[in-house]
């Protein structure tokens, strides 16, 4: 038996059982690295890798847990990876959130911990954007990246990177009215509002894209071949678990510290009563802190600079006399959430794509990345898709374009909104299954940009209209090395992952698509060749897995 073997387990669970993995993994040893989402200051003593250890499938085996909260990438590289015992089996790696500056971000756009000359929340979101898109991050990665792989098991080791999930319901009410500011008083409160809570859930969306790409830039040279599951390290992306436990949900009456046991991030009192006068704790004199530290550090350096300029500042209690620790706690996912996450990971893990027993009626939907344009045979992913699928499915597709069986809704050339009045062709033919690739003409042409990701929202409630019983699979749009486009794709898919949250949270079966494309797969600058085509369709099957898991693929409607 090797170090890491891949069962073929059940696609009617999220996590599998102990029957299915007790037998089919032997781990010797694992490890923790990373920064505070992986450390227990969201999660009291339960953090993800706490819960791993009590897993079945990893038979109890303890983590080398080395995460520090405050750690950079490449302060994690430096100081943790090093200390990996060699050989390991797997390492969990959260990393990045105090690279783009998380904690100075939240301070201005939440908390106003410095009163009021505290920063601007739209430079600095704006800031970190530009930041993700540098060589400095890019790099950190890839080093990050590579002195990690060092220490793995050969040939079967991994690692799991795991992204954030979005902090809020960015389309409800409630929180229009709240605050988690530090203070008291006109001009001292910053409200969660609609704009700020869609600016930082796009925040989380496009960190997380970068980490993905920059991964899949690092996987592909790895491993040649382009077989996405021998690739070396692993996304993890726990997001879409959290639908339906976000801050800020309708009709939720929010608790005290670490939530109402339905929000899966530590909330604080300041998000469910009128803020009250308290004494301030626990700060250092300003002379002496440090206002580049950790978050603590940063908190309480940031807070005695602002009472000693302006004395008449008076905090707000945020509850239970533990001040500091609920404000560092507020957007880490609680003992629930890191479950969530133990979940997703362990069944990355544990699992292997397979898609087995279902009878599949899929509509490809989209322009011409959908048709195949520049493939060489014409079809794209499709027919790997179709090949694949059919071993252990009963598999056809509809659409008015392309011959049977491997017709398609693909229109080169053609925006969102064309897709959309195209689509009621294809739609009465009842597909269970819908793949949606489609936005890169709207972008190249600047075809009203900032309306797009709604454009998409509206696509998916006319397919779902008509299809009542699809599963929706939406792509992020392929990267483009056109003049002047990357960054527009980067912001249109962030944007899209918010959109398909809310259909999730209106009970839609919507789901995205992560797709392991990189520029240097492109032929023009938008699409892929051949190779990348094999990798679409590979990770569309993994969109299928995870859409059985969840049970959502039903059998298609007799027409």
């Amino acid at each position: 038996m090797s170090e890491l073997i891949y069962a073929v387990v059940s696609t009617t669970n999220s996590a599998p059982t102990s029957a299915q993995c007790a037998a089919n993994i032997l781990i010797k040893n694992w490890a923790s690295i990373g920064d505070s989402y992986s450390n227990t200051v969201g999660g009291g003593l339960q953090d993800y890798e706490a819960l791993m250890a009590t897993d079945a499938c990893l038979q109890g085996k303890k983590p080398q847990y080395l995460s520090n909260p405050d750690a950079t990438i490449s302060q994690v590289s430096r100081d943790q990876v090093p200390k990996l015992l060699k050989n390991t089996n797997f390492i969990t790696l959260s990393a990045g959130a105090n690279d783009i500056g998380l904690v100075q971000i939240l301070d201005a756009c939440v908390y106003n911990f410095i009163g009021s000359a505290s920063l601007n929340c739209a430079t600095l979101l704006g800031n970190a954007a530009s930041f993700m898109s540098g060589a400095d991050f890019a790099s950190s990665w890839n080093g990050i990246l590579s002195n990690s792989r060092s220490v793995l098991a050969p040939n079967a080791g991994k690692a799991y990177v795991v992204g954030n999930a979005a902090f809020f319901d960015e389309t409800t009410s409630p929180c229009s009215q709240r605050s988690l500011a530090v203070y008291e008083g006109t001009g001292q409160q910053k409200y969660l509002n609609s704009a700020t809570r869609k600016g930082l859930n796009e925040l989380i969306h496009r960190f997380n894209w970068w980490q993905y790409y920059l991964i899949t830039n690092y996987n592909q040279a790895q491993v040649p071949s382009g077989d996405i599951r021998q690739y070396p390290v692993q996304f993890i992306d726990p997001d879409d678990r959290f639908n339906g436990h976000r801050l800020c949900r309708a009709g939720v009456a929010y608790g005290t510290g670490s939530g109402d046991g339905t929000t899966w991030f530590a909330t604080g009192d300041g998000l469910s009563k009128p803020l009250t006068r308290s004494p301030y704790e626990q700060l250092k004199p300003p002379a002496t802190c440090n206002p580049n530290g950790g978050w603590n550090e940063y908190i309480t350096c940031r807070m005695a600079k602002a009472i000693q300029k302006t004395s008449f500042l008076t905090l707000t209690s945020m509850g239970s006399g533990t001040t500091l620790n609920n404000w560092e706690r507020i957007f880490h996912p609680t003992t629930q959430g890191q479950d969530l996450i133990r979940d997703e990971i362990v069944a990355q893990i544990a699992q292997g794509p397979t898609l087995s027993g279902y009878n599949l009626r899929i509509l490809p939907l989209g322009a011409s990345i959908i048709a195949g344009a520049h493939s060489s045979d014409g079809n794209g992913f499709r027919k790997v898709l179709y090949d694949t699928l059919r071993k252990t499915n009963t598999v056809s597709y509809v659409g008015s374009q392309g011959t049977a069986p491997l017709q398609h809704e693909g229109h080169p050339g053609w925006i969102i909104q064309d897709v959309s009045s195209v689509a009621g062709v294809s739609l009465p033919s009842r597909p269970n299954v819908v793949l949606i690739h489609v936005g890169t003409n709207d972008l190249l042409t600047n075809n009203n940009i900032d309306q797009a990701p709604d454009r998409i929202g509206a696509l998916i409630d006319h397919v779902l209209a008509v299809a009542t019983d699809a599963v929706v699979l939406v792509a992020q749009i392929l990267p483009s090395s056109r003049p002047g486009a990357f960054d527009n794709f980067v912001t249109f898919n962030a944007r899209v992952a918010s959109i398909i949250n809310q259909k999730q949270n209106q009970h839609k079966k919507v789901m995205k698509v992560w797709m392991p494309i990189t520029t240097d797969d492109l032929v023009d600058g938008i699409h892929p060749a051949d190779a990348g085509y094999n990798k679409m369709a590979q990770a569309w099957i993994k969109g299928l897995q995870r859409a059985a898991e969840k049970g959502w693929i039903g059998t298609p409607v007799r027409v």
